[in-house]
């Protein structure tokens, strides 16, 4: 059968000149760009004006929502994923990749980090999930009513301007608004830098050695934030955990401090030394700014 346009809800093929679809009732019209509205052709996968994704990136059908979960696939990934698989979370469409555990070496590996990433030392990681790409701005959209991002140029833009206490609030709602699947939360320091390192693996930035196939970092972001998953992906498929926007974990920086989180990966606005996997910061509890956004973890068991 020839390829045809299909219904942008349930992806039954449509056939010239009708106007609903005959499978679930969708009024089908030209596509256009569900963020800004811009005409956009039936194969694009990004909206050129805006930046919003228009296909799903597991099954190719056509998203009705900036930041929507897919239609095809939500009911199957409302259950949780089998063992051993990536899980899309059903009300924001977010993709957690599953990581399998093991024992590796954390902390500077490389002799140019500070004293706070030493001494390295043996730690142990049990199987988790972590969403691929930091939480984007259509994802918080979904749960929260204000976007709170000063770079607001699209829904795959990741959210920033949040506190550590904004990114918990969001994932309370979060797992208020789906019972029943995986609970979510901040990674802890050592599934992030593990998950960074491509499951422990010895890279000074997370993908390999090159910074600049791996991160938007100050000297290739031109003063901005950019859409997620634009640069080279880790050896688990996972974006942006260098560069782009710092990611908030539970842990505390300080032992003993009450309010002063830890925060990972480098932003658009810093250089390639922050960027750097071992790399390791805080902030308090409260502080938000432009390069501060956050990913999120399912722990399974």
């Amino acid at each position: 059968m020839p390829k045809g346009p299909k219904c942008p809800a349930c992806g039954e093929p449509l056939e010239s000149g009708w106007k609903i679809c005959p499978a679930c009732e969708t009024p089908v019209a030209p596509p256009v760009c569900p963020s800004c509205a811009r005409r956009v052709k039936a194969n694009w996968k990004i909206c050129p004006e805006c930046g919003a994704r228009l296909i799903c990136r597991e099954c190719g059908g056509r998203l009705p929502a900036a930041g929507a979960a897919c239609p095809a696939c939500t009911q199957a990934a409302a259950s949780g994923p089998a063992a051993g698989g990536d899980l899309i979370e059903p009300v924001t469409g977010m993709e957690l990749v599953f990581v399998p555990g093991g024992v590796y070496q954390m902390g500077d590996l490389f002799g140019d980090g500070w004293e706070n990433e030493l001494p390295v030392r043996e730690v142990r990681v049990a199987d988790f999930l972590i969403g691929r790409y930091p939480v984007t701005q259509g994802q918080w959209r979904r749960v929260m009513t204000e976007n709170p991002s000063r770079f607001q140029k699209g829904d795959d833009h990741p959210v920033e301007q949040v506190s550590w206490a904004d990114a918990t609030d969001f994932i309370r709602r979060l797992n208020a608004m789906a019972p029943g699947v995986h609970v979510l939360d901040l990674p802890s320091e050592k599934e992030w830098e593990y998950a960074a390192r491509s499951g422990g693996q010895k890279q000074l930035y997370a993908g390999g050695g090159d910074v600049a196939a791996v991160a938007w970092y100050a000297e290739n972001s031109e003063g901005s934030t950019h859409p997620v998953g634009r640069k080279a992906p880790n050896g688990l498929t996972l974006h942006d955990m260098s560069g782009n926007v710092w990611e908030w974990c539970r842990d505390l920086y300080t032992p003993g401090a009450s309010d002063d989180r830890v925060i990972r990966g480098g932003s658009w606005n810093l250089d390639a030394w922050s960027a750097r996997c071992s790399r390791r910061f805080g902030f308090a509890e409260d502080y938000s700014g432009a390069g501060l956004g956050f990913r999120l973890v399912a722990r399974i068991g």
